[in-house]
């Protein structure tokens, strides 16, 4: 496996400002609108308290990867305390 590094952390605050997430919910996603196709990517569905919904589709290994480790660097930085 090749090693991947992160890009370097974003400012702290900096350009981060929009509506507070009301809820989000993670799924395998498929582009058949039934969802009996083949699934393709996983999806990051994050509904705002505005009532706008924004789906995010992770389409590789390596991205869910990327998302998942830039979670938890984020993760220690807020929270340095938490297991």
């Amino acid at each position: 496996m090749n090693e991947y590094r992160l890009p370097p952390p974003e400012a702290r605050g900096e350009n981060l400002c929009g509506p507070n997430v009301k809820e989000f919910t993670v799924g395998s996603w498929c582009a058949e609108p039934n969802g009996q196709g083949p699934v393709t990517a996983v999806a990051v569905s994050i509904r705002l308290e505005n009532g706008v919904d924004i789906v995010l589709r992770l389409k590789s290994p390596k991205r869910v990867d990327q998302f998942i480790q830039m979670l938890l660097r984020h993760k220690r930085d807020v929270w340095p305390e938490a297991p």
